[in-house]
């Protein structure tokens, strides 16, 4: 059985709703950046998918808004990017969305923006993250210890990367 076929486009206007509604799901935010650990407004959602971004696509499926990708923070000097995912409708988690979106946007970056590395993290308890980047063939490069509070706790969060010739070599066919 294949896995999904995501389309990655960019935001609409009618994707602000769905993803506040998304990010304000503690299942959902629980694992990402501080910023979302507190309620974010229309309005704030609006400028991260209108005008803070670099590059960011909605993440569609089946006709579907389900989330939304990004690389962000690029230093074009070293070519490097950060990447992040965010599966909103968990109504998507495991099915293989994330590894499908992951590889459209390593290619992007890779292929034709000429990265030279692309690098994420992941907070210690989201395993499934932490798998899905190591089938995307991410290395993992370090951990930061104790570097994130949540749920009454502080938690590790783990480095990884992705080298242009390790994601070359993963794709020559």
């Amino acid at each position: 059985m294949a896995g999904p076929s995501p389309t990655l486009r960019p935001p609409r206007h009618d994707d602000v709703v769905p993803y506040t509604e998304f990010l304000a799901d503690p299942e959902v935010a629980v694992w990402l950046d501080d910023s979302a650990q507190v309620p974010l407004s229309a309005a704030r959602v609006e400028a991260i998918l209108f005008r803070d971004a670099w590059c960011l696509w909605a993440i569609e499926c089946d006709g579907t808004f389900a989330g939304v990708t990004s690389l962000y923070h690029p230093d074009l000097v070293r070519g490097i990017a950060r990447y992040s995912i965010v599966i909103g409708d968990r109504t998507r988690w495991g099915q293989g969305l994330g590894a499908a979106v992951t590889q459209q946007v390593t290619e992007y970056g890779f292929a034709t923006l000429g990265l030279r590395k692309i690098e994420a993290d992941v907070l210690e308890p989201d395993t499934a993250a932490r798998a899905m980047l190591k089938r995307a063939g991410f290395a993992e490069d370090g951990r930061l210890r104790k570097d994130a509070w949540r749920r009454g706790q502080w938690v590790d969060r783990f480095l990884f990367s992705l080298l242009h010739e390790e994601w070359r070599q993963r794709n020559q066919t």
